[in-house]
């Protein structure tokens, strides 16, 4: 039947994936490897090698050429600082009970051996920059043998970071930078990696970098040229269409009760505007991989911790919705030896990431791990039936002034999303005509086979432990 979800029920698919992962590896690499892990913040898949018409990012799309790109690669929740501690744990938010900003992966998870930790454990040399765990404060010092991410050093940055945190509304804006960007937190934060690969540690040892890129995170600082790339008549686009049965608990973001921006088209000049800064900077990583001939002994692993919105289904922006736009993020895997222009058309998940890296670099995969491998996926023709993707996020109803948790699966075909058990409402998505998730069919008797299917395979994953919700500020009662 075509609501299927191939020849296996999500029943097997489940059971195959355990039964994976509790196999430990599979084939291992002859020789030690090499990580550079590039975590971009609120990155969403508006980009050239995942088909944007307009979005100039000849970089990323350079290291898709050459390596993995997966096509339908989602957050297990779509904010910041919990979507890090999923990842860099290997855990589900369920596990981990982190959903807000200001609480560290060591503690919720004072045992765990996180992704950077594991590969120092190795004998690596570990060193990060930028926004790999979400802040400063929430960092972990186990993991590096070095790691910055200071202040920026470019006054126009500042005073826009100044303007949006000290007391700002909220409302997503744009500002061209004077400079050309090589004081930015971004610039100063690429430079440093670049002086890691240069350095002769990185020749003595095995070792795994990784930089956190801040934009596109708001505000939308860039130097001028890279606004240039987008003239009003590239970012004019076709009406959406209208929304059908979403529950209104469903309609909302990070950034919900703020005003939406002055201008779409100025909103998305800026956000594209970053990506394609952020682009260069990858760009001249890349270029260094060249120049020493580092491709073959080193795994190259490009993320985003969520999506974004950029004004759909009815004036959203930001994230921490259910829906694609929040939850897919672009995920690419390259050197190694890994295949080169693959695309991978599977539902995979960020809390692959961990036990992936791990594989690919010849180790084998630590137990404790909710995500699994997706080396098999690489390496087999077909490739192995997945399971589905699932995610979680919690929103704030205003009128009775409780927090709602959603969980949501993402199959071959369809999204399905229950709101507190479906007690607040559901939603179900049928992606072959209705891409953008704008017709709620949870009510189709049509449908019932795929989301019974959905619902089982819900109940299947860890009971999520109790914690603190992020509320959108705009929405809380003001005292």
């Amino acid at each position: 039947m075509l609501h299927r979800l191939g020849r296996l029920s999500v029943f097997a698919l489940a059971a195959l994936a355990a039964a994976s992962f509790a196999s430990g590896s599979h084939a291992r690499t002859p020789a030690t490897r090499n990580v550079l892990l590039i975590v971009v913040d609120d990155l969403n898949t508006d980009l050239g090698a995942y088909g944007h018409p307009v979005v100039q990012s000849p970089n990323i799309d350079r290291l898709a050429r050459r390596g993995v790109r997966f096509d339908r690669a989602h957050c297990q929740y779509p904010l910041c600082n919990p979507s890090r501690v999923s990842f860099l744990s290997g855990r589900r938010p369920e596990s981990t009970g982190v959903y807000v900003l200001n609480t560290p992966a060591r503690t919720a998870l004072p045992e765990a051996v996180l992704l950077p930790q594991f590969f120092r454990n190795q004998g690596y040399f570990t060193a990060g920059a930028g926004k790999v765990f979400h802040n400063r404060a929430t960092n972990d010092a186990a993991s590096w043998d070095a790691y910055q991410d200071g202040p920026t050093q470019d006054a126009e940055e500042r005073a826009a970071l100044e303007a949006r945190y000290g007391g700002g509304d909220g409302r997503p804006s744009g500002r061209p930078l004077s400079s050309d960007g090589a004081s930015t937190r971004d610039g100063l934060n690429a430079r440093t990696i670049l002086a890691h690969l240069r350095s002769p540690r990185t020749q003595e040892s095995p070792w795994f970098l990784a930089l956190g890129l801040h934009k596109p995170h708001l505000p939308w600082t860039a130097p001028a040229r890279f606004f240039a790339l987008y003239p009003d008549a590239a970012l004019q686009r076709a009406a959406e269409p209208p929304l059908r049965g979403v529950p209104a608990i469903a309609l909302q973001t990070e950034l919900s009760g703020f005003a939406a921006p002055e201008s779409q088209l100025e909103a998305l000049r800026g956000y594209y505007a970053c990506i394609s800064f952020i682009d260069s900077l990858l760009g001249e990583l890349m270029d260094e991989l060249d120049r020493q001939d580092l491709w073959s002994s080193t795994v190259v692993a490009l993320i985003s911790d969520h999506g974004f919105h950029l004004g759909d289904h009815g004036g959203l922006w930001a994230k921490l919705s259910a829906f694609g736009a929040s939850t897919r993020v672009p995920f690419i895997l390259a050197g190694g030896n890994l295949p080169a222009g693959q695309v991978v058309t599977q539902s995979v998940e960020l809390v692959d990431l961990y036990p992936t890296l791990a594989e690919a670099c010849g180790f084998a995969v630590p137990e404790g791990l909710e995500g699994r491998s997706l080396i098999a996926t690489l390496s087999s023709s077909p490739p192995p039936s997945s399971p589905p993707a699932a995610s979680l996020v919690y929103h704030y109803d205003v009128e009775a002034r409780r927090d709602v948790m959603a969980r949501t699966i993402i199959g071959p075909f369809w999204r399905y999303t229950e709101w507190d058990e479906g007690r607040a409402g559901r939603e179900f998505y049928w992606h072959a005509d209705d891409p953008g998730e704008f017709h709620n069919r949870a009510d189709d008797r049509t449908y019932a086979e795929p989301q019974a299917e959905a619902a089982a395979f819900l109940r299947t994953l860890p009971v999520p432990k109790p914690g603190p919700a992020n509320r959108p500020r705009a929405l809380l009662p003001q005292r």
